[in-house]
């Protein structure tokens, strides 16, 4: 048991006989904060949410670290307290169970797929492999098939699925499809930028020898495919006919497999030997005949004898006249005819097989005619056929509706119904990851006016530390090639062939980092759950609100001063209630703010008043959910008095969706301070970065990147409607089941495999 390790036993280790140097190294410093803060989570921290997301953070940032003797056994014990966790957690008391409890398990699993990814080693040990499967199961079931070693295990068709609850049976799904899919693989060919092939249906056609050299529509392409799906989750478009590049006669069949957790390409060939032996099969159009053996056998023409001789002469029984024959049954006479005809065609084809006996005994010449040759090979398969019977899945009991489920557990799709491509392209843009966005500022000293600071975006005097530090947040990509994430749902998640992209509009963006605006490039960042884009705002945003200049901002700064007489009506003057409410021009609320007592300049909180929090609350179960796309605000400051002025609601549209405000303050000796501005509430603010906080130039990037994809996962922990990016595509595939479902009988199913899709 890895828990039982003392404090005591584990000092030992490195501190025998005095202090020992390898105790300050990065090692050790890893080992003693990997025990300290797992021993920690498990026996006190583990009541408390906060405390325990901070741990789990801090765990997942540790697994991250590349330290190169890093010792194998301290990784495995880290995911073992990490399991155990779970359990410990799963297994409280029902009273126990609340909102707070589920959303540690579900940091727990996330923290678990990080240490997996980054240590793929650890899925080759039986003991770790078996321990991560386990806590995957009791994720999705509620239980385990073993609770111990001696117990006979519960299969999983006898299980009664109880999860604690839908949000940790996500977690756990999705840890196990990256233990299956991703541990060991990530990133893919395809790159960080995309989990998915970037293989759509109409690549796949001009591939094949049937193709002409035209361009063909994916509305075309998809009319050579097959659609099935395998338990209302698994997509399978199969293409039957072989690639151009495979020019061996066997049975091929290329197969887009869509599924909750991303999109793949997989050509697949029946082959009765592997690849490295079958060049040693000598093979020969005409092997020619044999040599004839000289010594001849001697020929018996004794005909073949099927009864005995004496069967005439033994006596009928009463079973033997138990059958009568044919004509005496014939009944009508449309019967006899009928029985007339058989048996002419029998005595004509006995007629016809004498001849042909007498006429080969009488001829002993050699005919080239006669000559056996070996049959052609077969060219054309029927490969979906083949595959779905491989699979197991064109039983009788798998096409027919179960009880508890009225969809079969195989389905056929019909391609050709109206919006079945639109369909598909909306499933291949939802992203099996999350998205989130940092919008970069700079602000020069005294500065509190929204266009002046995007204007600073297109200067070429900015400090050096600020490009270093949005170098250290991503790497650049183009919109229009990028597959992933670019922080516009209308430009992400698809790909623009370089002869389709228009540059004609592409502006000079100066020497700035203006280019990175998102509208030709943005920075990226990405790992297996995640994606980041870092963009840098060059324009003011269309506001849709007509007296935009006369309104006051949303957000005004981190401490939301109450206004001074006389200046309600400046725009930029009067704050509202808070940076995160939605853009109001009611004057009215200006009456409320005013009411309210002053905040300290160093609280750097945001607060909501109770309309709107009202509001938002009722925004929730309109489907934003809030947690699909959450915003960070990266805020450089030449004067760290100016963050109490920072004009958020004119910077940024959609507050709402904006979880932290970062803002970084160069200090003379070189280190960055930092400042947080987050909600008021129980999630207002995520590690590692903590308020006050003074970093050196070359950790605040990466320190900025964690804090704000740990503070996105922490506001989707807490929002209520939140769907986590698989089970979105796992909806999705539901819906288009219940659009395009062919209802067939399983003969008519059976008979639809036999009929081919042609172009």
């Amino acid at each position: 048991d890895y828990t039982s390790l003392s404090n005591d036993d584990h000092e030992g280790r490195y501190d025998q006989g005095g202090h020992d140097a390898a105790s300050d190294s990065a090692h050790a410093l890893f080992v003693r904060a990997t025990y300290l803060v797992c021993h920690r989570l498990i026996s006190s921290w583990k009541t408390d949410l906060n405390t325990s997301l901070a741990a789990l953070e801090l765990l997942s940032g540790l697994a991250r670290i590349n330290i190169p003797e890093q010792d194998a056994l301290e990784c495995k014990r880290a995911v073992k307290w990490l399991c155990d966790y779970i359990v410990t957690q799963c297994s409280r008391p029902p009273p126990a169970h609340s909102k707070d409890l589920h959303s540690s398990i579900v940091a727990a699993f996330q923290t678990c797929v990080t240490w997996l990814v980054h240590h793929p080693y650890l899925l080759g040990d039986k003991e770790c492999l078996a321990t991560v499967v386990e806590v995957a199961e009791l994720g999705i079931s509620g239980t385990k098939s073993q609770n111990r070693a001696s117990d006979i295990p519960v299969m999983k068709e006898d299980k009664d699925l109880s999860p604690a609850s839908r949000r940790v049976r996500d977690a756990a799904e999705h840890l196990l499809s990256v233990v299956l899919e991703q541990v060991g693989y990530f990133p893919n060919a395809c790159g960080a930028e995309s989990l998915s092939t970037l293989l759509d249906e109409a690549n796949l056609v001009m591939q094949c020898n049937s193709w002409n050299g035209e361009d063909i529509s994916t509305q075309d392409a998809v009319q050579a495919f097959r659609y099935f799906v395998i338990d209302q989750s698994v997509i399978l478009g199969i293409l039957e006919e072989p690639l151009g590049n495979d020019q061996d006669p066997q049975p091929t069949v290329t197969v887009l497999i869509r599924c909750p957790s991303n999109k793949a390409a997989w050509t697949l060939q029946l082959r009765h030997l592997p690849r490295h032996k079958s060049g040693q099969v000598q093979r020969s159009a005409n092997p020619g005949r044999p040599m004839a053996m000289e010594d001849q056998g001697t020929r018996n023409d004794s005909k073949p004898c099927f009864f005995p001789d004496s069967i005439d002469r033994i006596p009928l029984c009463a079973a033997d006249r138990s059958i009568p024959a044919v004509e005496s049954i014939a009944g009508d006479e449309r019967a006899a005819m009928e029985l007339d005809r058989l048996s002419r065609l029998m005595e004509s084809q006995a007629d016809l097989e004498r001849d042909l006996d007498k006429q080969a005994t009488n001829d002993q010449s050699y005919h080239v005619e006669f000559e056996c040759t070996p049959p052609e090979p077969c060219t054309e398969f029927q490969t979906a056929r083949l595959i779905l019977s491989h699979l197991g899945f064109l039983s009788i009991p798998a096409l027919k509706a179960a009880v508890d489920s009225p969809v079969p557990r195989l389905v056929a799709l019909e391609n050709d119904g109206i919006g079945f491509v639109q369909d598909l392209e909306a499933l291949d843009r939802l992203s099996p990851r999350t998205n989130d966005t940092i919008l970069a500022f700079y602000v020069r000293a005294g500065q509190n006016k929204a266009e002046h600071i995007v204007h600073n975006a297109l200067a070429g005097d900015l400090t050096p530390l600020y490009l270093e530090l949005l170098a250290a947040l991503g790497w650049p990509v183009q919109v229009a090639t990028h597959p992933g994430w670019t922080g516009d749902v209308n430009t992400s998640w698809k790909v623009t062939a370089a002869e389709q992209v228009d540059h004609r509009d592409h502006r000079d963006p100066g020497p700035g980092p203006a280019r990175f605006n998102g509208e030709h490039s943005v920075l990226y960042w990405a790992d297996v759950a995640s994606e980041l884009a870092i963009v840098v705002p060059s324009q003011l945003q269309d506001q849709s609100l007509p007296d935009v200049i006369s309104r006051p901002s949303s957000a005004q700064g981190a401490a939301f001063l109450v206004p001074e007489s006389g200046q309600s009506g400046q725009s930029g003057s009067g704050p509202n209630s808070g940076a995160f409410e939605r853009a109001s021009n009611d004057r009215n609320s200006l009456k409320r703010n005013q009411e309210r007592l002053e905040r300290a300049p160093t609280s750097l909180s945001l607060e909501l008043d109770q309309e709107q929090t009202a509001r938002r609350k009722l925004g929730r179960t309109q489907g934003s959910g809030g947690g699909a796309e959450q915003k960070v605000v990266l805020v450089w400051l030449e004067s760290m008095e100016d963050a109490d002025f920072f004009p958020l609601g004119d910077l940024v549209s959609g507050v709402n969706n904006v979880c932290l405000l970062i803002f970084i303050h160069p200090l003379a000796s070189g280190l960055l301070r930092v400042k947080l501005s987050g909600h008021i509430g129980k999630m207002n603010f995520a590690t590692p970065l903590v308020d006050g906080m003074v970093v050196s130039r070359r950790a605040v990037g990466p320190l900025v990147r964690q804090t704000a994809l740990n503070m996105c996962r922490r506001k989707r922990l807490e929002a209520d409607t939140y769907q986590p990016p698989h089970v979105r595509r796992k909806l999705k595939i539901q819906d288009m089941v219940q659009k395009y479902r062919s209802h067939m009988t399983e003969a008519e199913f059976y008979a639809h495999l036999f009929n081919s899709p042609r172009l």
